[in-house]
């Protein structure tokens, strides 16, 4: 279903992400005191009044290129309101009229969009009062509004309502696998997602670190369709300095959460490096599909060996890796970016395999009777038992007579084998062990795919594993901890309660 699409636009630092967040009720686009912040376009599904709209945030319009990305980010902007079905032109009610805006104004004018005229930064009345200048520009009544405290946007929003063409209330639901692109900065990210999508959706640079956002970009492949998401480089925490990249890298780690599968782009030139891994681990802790793509690749000497040995290397370095598919591609000339996509249908697929109760009965005894545990020094470690308890990833649960003496190795090899025995590649299985627990049937894990999660009651069961599971050694991911992911919002500027109308101004 087309939905209405609304487009923010102005120069740098009147607030044009600030009102994005505030429309959408959460904090999506990173904001910052400072120019520049935002660079592509940034789209996402808002509500008002029970109708559903699209609202586009762009970067800040320059008139000349004072920086090497700046003629990117004007054209980012064109396309953006080519496409708008409303242009909302954004000005700083602080400042007053600049030449920039004069100059963007009539740029907009050429344009024949509908446009609304937003005054920012109006908390005060004596701003407010004053935003008749802006009829100046020639775009029509000033809309004084603070994006920063919510006032007098809930009268905006009622007045952009009258410009749709359409009005849909609702969106259905449809089967869309969302996937985040991570890495290191400028391992070709955004180039990937471009040649994907097949036009220029994100700024591409050999400027390490330009993008900023987490940028979701929707398209279709097989009749499958796909929400990718564009990241910031993540780099060690040690190494980051500004505080707009650290809240970038909040986003980019927020980005994992929110997807089915992630693509992690390693630069096949330098290989997998120690942050590369340390994503790795963060990807299968908290339970998401994944893919290798050594980019690139078109800039490595030609050598049928290459490939197999580099993926022989990294699996050496870190076993657990060993069942999630390799792939090398190379963003710029689309090598393998169609493989990509059929790795991530099929990793997509085996997060939420039901394995059968025989086929778990079959692999239980199989690999037992090849390879029993060892003997300990402690005792015997008798295994009696194995079941699939969840999905989404898929998790095997084991029966066993001390899980206290079970080691790190045989962990490893029962992981391993149920890889080769059930074929699920892509997917972090989980290999736990307890005295004793609750048998799951078939049943049981169909109900919670069709509820699209696990009760959190289910998952406390397993919640002591859980902890058990995660690695006390510190990683040194940027925030790289469960708890940085609830700091998000504690992070950024804090927005005001809610919208609220102006009593002293309606247009």
């Amino acid at each position: 279903m087309n939905l209405a699409t609304v487009v923010i636009v102005g120069r740098p630092n009147v607030g044009k992400s600030s009102f994005f967040n505030r429309v959408l009720g959460r904090r999506v686009a990173v904001v910052a005191d400072r120019e520049g912040v935002t660079r592509d376009r940034h789209y996402q599904v808002a509500e008002w009044s029970g109708i559903l709209f699209q609202i586009v945030d762009t970067g800040g319009f320059l008139s000349k290129d004072i920086e090497v990305l700046d003629g990117q980010v004007r054209q980012q902007i064109e396309v953006a309101v080519a496409e708008a079905d409303l242009v909302l032109f954004m000005v700083d009610g602080r400042t007053g009229i600049t030449d920039l805006d004069q100059t963007f104004s009539r740029v907009i004018q050429k344009s024949n969009r509908p446009v609304l005229m937003v005054v920012n930064k109006a908390e005060k009345r004596s701003v407010a009062m004053e935003s008749s200048e802006f009829w100046n520009l020639g775009l029509g009544q000033p809309w004084p509004i603070s994006a920063q405290q919510g006032e007098g946007v809930a009268d905006l929003l009622d007045k952009m309502l009258e410009y749709f063409p359409e009005k849909p209330r609702s969106i259905p639901k449809e089967n869309k696998i969302k996937v985040a692109i991570l890495g290191r900065p400028n391992a070709g990210k955004s180039t990937m997602v471009n040649s994907l999508v097949g036009e220029e959706r994100v700024i591409t640079n050999e400027i390490a670190g330009t993008t900023r956002d987490a940028i979701d970009t929707e398209f279709e492949y097989a009749d499958q369709k796909f929400i990718l998401t564009d990241t910031a480089g993540l780099r060690r925490k040690a190494r980051v300095k500004d505080h707009v990249e650290y809240y970038s890298n909040m986003r980019a780690l927020e980005a994992i959460r929110r997807s089915d599968v992630c693509v992690l782009l390693v630069d096949a030139k330098r290989g997998m490096e120690i942050q590369d891994f340390r994503i790795c681990t963060l990807i299968q802790e908290v339970g998401r599909g994944l893919i290798i793509a050594l980019n690139k690749w078109d800039t490595v000497a030609p050598d049928s060996k290459t490939f197999d040995h580099m993926v022989k290397d990294i699996q050496g370095r870190n076993p657990d890796l060993e069942g999630f598919p390799f792939l090398s591609t190379s963003g710029l000339t689309g090598k393998r970016l169609i493989r990509v996509l059929d790795e991530i249908i099929k990793v997509k697929a085996n997060l939420g395999r039901i394995l059968g109760r025989d086929n778990v009965i079959r692999f239980f005894e199989e690999a037992i009777a090849k390879h029993p545990h060892p003997a300990t020094s402690a005792g015997p470690v008798t295994l009696t038992r194995c079941c699939q308890v969840l999905v989404n990833p898929p998790a095997l649960a084991f029966e066993v007579s001390h899980p206290e003496r079970v080691q790190e190795s045989y962990v490893r090899y029962l992981r391993r084998q149920a890889y080769e025995f059930f074929q699920l590649e892509g997917a972090p299985v989980r290999i736990w062990f307890r005295s004793r627990f609750k048998l799951r049937n078939d049943e049981d894990l169909e109900r919670y795919l069709s509820w699209g999660t696990v009760p959190q009651e289910i998952k406390e069961e397993w919640l002591d594993q859980l902890n058990k599971d995660a690695p006390d050694d510190d990683k040194d991911i940027f925030e790289g901890t469960e708890d940085d992911f609830d700091e998000v919002d504690e992070l950024a500027p804090a927005p005001a309660a809610s919208l609220k109308q102006r009593t002293y101004f309606k247009p």
